[in-house]
């Protein structure tokens, strides 16, 4: 009962993140649903588990609880005592989250931000490290405007999604969505070279599915982002590949090109680095 008092605090509650006005209009069915396709007893069961219940460890024991593994390649590339801003694909929406998190907490210590959806940022042992990033509001966006610009400002490492959302199937090919330009015009303000970064994997048919009913009837809102945390457990038990490339200068992102076109030719850089990973993916 100690411990459980201890961590109750960090425990995911639907009703709370609903809020009182929300969980009137919701029919319980409904909130009962959410909590099971959010996996709120799984998440608080993780964190009953964890041995570091707040703070980096927490992603080594969140991916030991999902009994998720990867491999790194490239990390020969990078310069401890630089600040970066790693630019990576979106292939997954929770797993990639996690294992920067590991790979960056043996680099760097808690020295790192990673911007995430909303549902990933109520994970309350790692808010620290999170950037709640809300695609589907303005108001959050104008927000977000904010807190980017302090984590270029500081001294830690920060990792981008460019491509804003995760990888979609078009045409039968799981496709990574076009990268916008923040993060070029970000690296040449704060002088921060960028590396680019890629992860293996894809979510699950039904995820595509519900994004291709979403884009076919105009939804504003796409039906698979309800159901990222349930894809983040539909990868229990893999193993992903993680690959750093070589590090970009920022004074490589001149006025020959526009920023959306050097975003481009970085999102070609990190298709390349697919290469022997055993990951198909249009990017």
């Amino acid at each position: 009962m100690e411990k459980y008092n201890e961590r109750e605090s960090l425990f995911v509650d639907i009703d709370k993140i609903l809020g009182p006005k929300l969980r009137k209009k919701f029919p319980r069915f409904v909130i009962n649903f959410l909590k099971r396709r959010l996996h709120q007893d799984d998440i608080n069961e993780a964190i009953m588990q964890a041995e570091c219940p707040v703070g980096a460890g927490f992603f080594d024991d969140a991916l030991k609880y999902l009994n998720i593994t990867f491999r790194t390649r490239g990390e020969e590339h990078l310069d401890p005592d630089k600040r970066y801003i790693f630019a990576c694909n979106h292939p997954l929406g929770g797993p990639e989250a996690l294992i920067i998190g590991s790979v960056f907490r043996k680099l760097y210590g808690d020295g790192f931000k990673v911007p995430v959806t909303p549902i990933l940022a109520h994970l309350k042992p790692l808010t620290e490290f999170f950037v709640p990033v809300n695609n589907l509001s303005s108001k959050q966006s104008r927000d977000l405007g904010t807190r980017i610009a302090e984590m270029f400002e500081s001294d830690k490492q920060v990792l981008v999604f460019p491509a804003g959302l995760c990888a979609k199937k078009i045409k039968g090919k799981v496709t990574e969505m076009p990268w916008k330009k923040m993060f070029i015009t970000q690296s040449r303000r704060h002088e921060r070279d960028v590396v680019p970064i890629h992860i293996s994997g894809h979510n699950s048919k039904w995820f595509f599915f519900l994004s291709k009913v979403s884009r076919f009837f105009k939804l504003k809102i796409n039906l698979g982002m309800l159901y990222l945390v349930d894809e983040l457990f539909k990868q229990r038990g893999n193993e992903f590949v993680i690959t750093f490339g070589e590090p970009i200068p920022y004074t490589t992102f001149d006025r020959s090109k526009t920023d959306l076109q050097w975003a481009a030719e970085v999102k070609d850089k990190v298709a390349k680095l697919a290469e022997g990973n055993g990951c198909v993916m249009n990017m």
